[in-house]
């Protein structure tokens, strides 16, 4: 319970935990108020202060995966980060029953909402050190789950709404014949309905990015609505549904507190759809057979067999062994697909693609998780994540788009850059799930700043 307030040590420029976020930082020096009411201290002031993040996710606790429920677990960053999420030291506040997604999360969330407001005033507790009471404070900086549920906490539209990102204002456009909206950076050449008033072409490097004050003032404006038909429109202009019940801890900043999550956005959608892609499976797309990014089957088929045969010469160490890529997907994790991705892939994929551009825009990629994955980042290293991820889709788009017509190339780019966090029920080619590129800049950015790179 000593690590925030003692084992860790902040060093300016360099981030490698969620006590080098800004927006912790920025909590050292603010105020805590509670109802609206200004308390005369500062968030941590006290070093036995306690910072908590909050997960939560839908999963189907039976075979057939009929029914879901939802658990809200804590997360106590004033342990080190090598065992604060260890069975034994997450604390479960409670489960919203099933069979289904709750309708009103907020209504399941309301006591655990007013005992974090409790903490945040605070409550006599023993301090075993010095052997006396003192008032024990605790305050939730961040909240992380899936798109869908995350969406559910913050009441956003999310995925499947016309302004589908939490981070930013990108204006989703539907793609001809269908109800599907999909957010490309480059939007000239496509048709927009009548009613379109975005861009014709996104900046990827200064994107309409929310704020807190702005985010609060539409929700409060979709909220006291006059009428449902209002509600309606205002929430559909803003993608948000209402205010959300977690907004009153005033710990907590709309949407800088509610990062996505590293795993589900690249080892499980990223690099599976990806793969899809070069086999010619993504979607229900005529990929046509001269498309030279496309692996011919056989190929394919030889990658698989050297992945299977790859447990008998790896040490165990490096962890669970890789099924075959080509006849057993089906079995792959998320820890599968980031060791073929950052070990097996680089190698295998080399001079397998007709026109070599595809294998180096593919290790452009390798190379930028790998920064991800570091136990500490320098800012400038942020910079570098930021300016390459925008090239890495915008060489993309440029790749792709003679191959396979403008919408088809739209389709993977949502997917290359989005974090799509989905449940182990949800279908990974839904393509309502896709979602806008700022998602993925902003949320890397954000993942160092909140600690999350390197402590999975």
């Amino acid at each position: 319970m000593q690590y925030r307030a003692q084992e860790h040590h902040h060093v300016p420029k360099k981030t490698t935990d969620v006590f080098d976020s800004t927006h912790y930082r920025d909590l050292l020096h603010s105020k805590v108020t509670v109802d609206g009411k200004e308390i005369p201290y500062n968030f941590f002031s006290d070093s036995r202060d306690i910072a908590l993040g909050l997960s939560t996710d839908g999963f189907a606790p039976f075979k057939k995966r009929k029914q879901t429920t939802w658990p809200f677990i804590f997360v106590n960053y004033n342990l080190p980060p090598d065992v604060r999420v260890h069975m034994g030291n997450v604390m479960e506040a409670g489960t919203i029953p099933g069979p289904k997604k709750p309708k009103d999360a907020d209504s399941f969330f309301f006591p655990a909402v007013q005992e974090l407001k409790q903490l945040e005033v605070g409550v006599v507790a023993f301090d075993s050190l010095s052997n006396s009471l003192f008032v024990m404070r605790s305050f939730l900086i961040r909240v992380f789950g899936d798109i869908p549920a995350i969406s559910m906490v913050m009441r956003v539209k999310g995925h499947n709404g016309t302004r589908p990102c939490r981070l930013c204002n990108i204006i989703g456009i539907g793609a001809p014949g269908t109800k599907t909206l999909y957010v490309p950076l480059d939007r000239h050449n496509l048709e927009f309905g009548a009613t379109y008033t975005g861009p014709v072409q996104y900046d990827a490097a200064s994107l309409p990015l929310r704020t807190h004050s702005e985010f609060m003032a539409q929700a409060h404006e979709v909220q006291n609505s006059a009428t449902d038909a209002e509600e309606r429109k205002l929430s559909q202009k803003y993608g948000i549904k209402g205010v959300p019940l977690l907004s009153t801890l005033s710990s907590l900043s709309f949407p800088t507190s509610f990062p996505y999550d590293f795993m589900h956005m690249i080892w499980e959608n990223l690099i599976p759809n990806l793969v899809l892609f070069w086999t010619g499976q993504f979607k229900d797309l005529d990929h046509g057979e001269d498309a030279d990014y496309r692996l011919m089957p056989t190929v394919w088929e030889a990658i698989g067999e050297v992945c299977g045969a790859s447990s008998r010469t790896i040490p165990s160490a490096f962890g669970a062994p890789t099924p075959n890529v080509a006849s057993e997907k089906y079995q792959f994790s998320a820890e599968n697909w980031s060791f073929w991705t950052l070990y097996l892939a680089p190698s295998l994929l080399k001079g397998r693609f007709r026109n070599a551009r595809y294998h180096k825009h593919f290790i452009e990629l390798v190379q930028l998780l790998n920064i991800c994955l570091q136990f500490e980042i320098k800012d400038e290293e942020i910079e570098t994540l930021q300016v390459g991820m925008i090239k890495w889709v915008q060489d993309y788009e440029r790749y792709v788009r003679p191959n396979s017509g403008c919408i088809f190339a739209y389709m993977l780019l949502c997917t290359v850059d989005s974090i799509i966090v989905l449940t182990p029920n949800d279908s990974l080619l839904a393509p309502s799930r896709f979602t806008s590129f700022c998602i993925l800049r902003e949320a890397l950015s954000l993942l160092v700043q909140c600690g999350l790179i390197g402590h999975f």
